[in-house]
């Protein structure tokens, strides 16, 4: 007799209720309106003058310059996260401009639960408006940043987390633009703070996807050996925190915070087993200390068309501990390999 208990069906509206995002709604909060662990210095990069790409100093000079408190906060917190987003804005701007030669029309990202849209603002200009941004935030202080930058043409704020979305939304003024769905989603390290069930939040959004997306998933991730886990955490705190937080902002946010965000973490090849049940590849993109990024879809040709205008990490020696990782994790065979197959 088959003793395996069963599945929990996946509620949204009850994994918002008991959601660590909740939860921490009011130190969120402080963090959004600049209250507390606000960064000791500026976040420009201390590998800027490294940059070779005219394009991706440009998008990480517009990404500091506009930034919220709270993603301010989440860039000192995340090591490397700020060089990383400049490199894939600029790579999703041409891949769109490369695609615009074809499909002449504008493109459409998504960013779940990202704060207040700095990233999707900054995608948006660097762009000029060939890519429509859309940003949710269950955090409403995070609004007041978003509007005070955004240019309302380009990019949308929806205050609420992203698990009260549903297709029609995109009926109504003034989401209405994305009512096709999304060529681009990242989902910016949100999913850890409601629960460990990656399969059923990512079937949540797929709804919402155009035919062969490219979606990103920025997570940190747990891991089976608890010494590794705590020797990234060590290079991540002493190596890059101690740049804008004091010892004792560090020490705080560990004891009150990271305890109930790790609960909704997930191991690598858990992660992996959910987006390769969605999508039929999935490519490791980065890794900094316990934070991985990938991103999957079920068009093979348009991945490789973005990883050929990606340009090259930029990171310090030390960080990436998963050197022989990056790239695929599940592929599919491209058509053109399925024809030669079948010869």
């Amino acid at each position: 007799m088959d003793t395996t208990p069963p599945a929990i069906p996946f509620s949204p509206d009850e994994d918002l209720k008991n959601s660590s995002m909740l939860h921490l709604a009011d130190h969120f909060h402080r963090l959004a309106t600049g209250a507390t662990q606000v960064p000791a210095q500026s976040l420009t990069s201390h590998l800027r003058h490294a940059m070779a790409d005219a394009d991706v100093v440009a998008y990480h000079d517009r990404l500091v310059a506009d930034a919220g408190p709270l993603f301010l906060h989440f860039l000192a917190s995340v090591p490397y996260i700020l060089e990383e987003m400049a490199r894939i804005g600029v790579a999703l701007t041409r891949l769109s401009q490369t695609r615009q030669a074809d499909e002449p029309r504008t493109f459409s990202f998504f960013e779940i639960d990202a704060f207040d849209g700095s990233n999707g603002r900054a995608l948006a200009a660097h762009s000029q408006g060939l890519i429509h941004t859309f940003t949710t935030s269950p955090n409403t202080a995070n609004q007041a940043h978003f509007d005070r930058y955004a240019d309302p043409t380009r990019s949308l704020f929806y205050p609420q987390s992203f698990l009260t979305l549903q297709p029609r939304l995109f009926a109504e003024a003034p989401y209405g633009r994305f009512r096709e769905g999304f060529d681009y989603v990242y989902e910016t390290a949100a999913f850890q703070f409601y629960s460990r069930d990656r399969k059923a939040q990512v079937n949540h959004i797929k709804p919402l996807l155009k035919p062969g997306a490219l979606v990103f998933f920025l997570e940190k991730l747990n891991h089976e050996d608890v010494g590794q886990y705590l020797e990234r955490e060590r290079m991540k705190d002493n190596g890059f925190k101690t740049r804008y937080f004091t010892q004792e902002e560090i020490d705080w946010k560990r004891q009150q915070m990271l305890e109930q965000m790790q609960n909704g973490q997930v191991l690598m090849p858990e992660l992996v087993e959910a987006l390769s049940s969605h999508f039929k590849y999935v490519y490791l993109l980065w890794n900094s200390t316990n934070f991985y990024e990938f991103v999957a879809t079920d068009d093979g040709v348009r991945l490789e068309q973005f990883l050929n205008v990606l340009g090259p990490i930029h990171q310090p020696e030390g960080f990436c501990f998963e050197p022989s990782a990056i790239g695929y994790v599940t592929r599919a065979p491209l058509p053109r390999e399925e024809e030669r197959a079948d010869a």
